[in-house]
């Protein structure tokens, strides 16, 4: 656990005050990409319509779940510094976008083309989760393994 604390936080000096009883430093704790990546790909891991068979069947609530982490995506990759993590967001986001542009609301009954767009979408998230994982060495356990299994049995 320390050694994740540190791997997870750096810390940026804010200022230098000087005064005739001493020198004080401040300084600001800020998150590191690997925690940012870790907090992310557990945030994927909470969707189960990325993985979970049972969910297909709730056609709104799958598409509820995909706009809002969509949207979620929206908010987190533009404070990523690194390339990796959020060429790999914007991947995750482009397939979650793709995926609600193809599935019009369905007829009842006909769910051909929601289960291929859902397919497609989770065969990329996989993918783009994996990446992410490999790059920050951050190991895909439980349900994040599925994604990311299902995403490099696809490719």
């Amino acid at each position: 656990m320390w050694f994740r604390r540190k791997r997870d936080k750096k810390r940026q000096f804010t200022s230098i005050g000087v005064s005739l009883t001493g020198a004080t430093l401040s300084w600001q704790a800020q998150e590191t990409e690997h925690a940012r990546a870790r907090q992310i790909l557990h945030h994927l891991e909470n969707h189960r319509m990325l993985y979970d068979r049972e969910a297909d069947e709730f056609f709104e609530a799958v598409v509820e779940s995909a706009d809002r982490l969509r949207s979620y995506l929206s908010e987190q990759i533009p404070p990523c510094e690194s390339v990796e993590l959020r060429d790999g967001l914007r991947e995750v986001q482009a397939a979650l976008r793709e995926f609600l542009t193809r599935v019009p609301r369905q007829e009842p009954g006909d769910y051909g083309p929601f289960w291929a767009a859902l397919s497609v979408m989770r065969a990329r998230v996989g993918v783009a989760a994996g990446a992410i994982a490999d790059a920050f060495g951050i190991p895909a356990n439980g349900d994040l393994a599925r994604i990311v299994q299902q995403g490099r049995s696809d490719t």
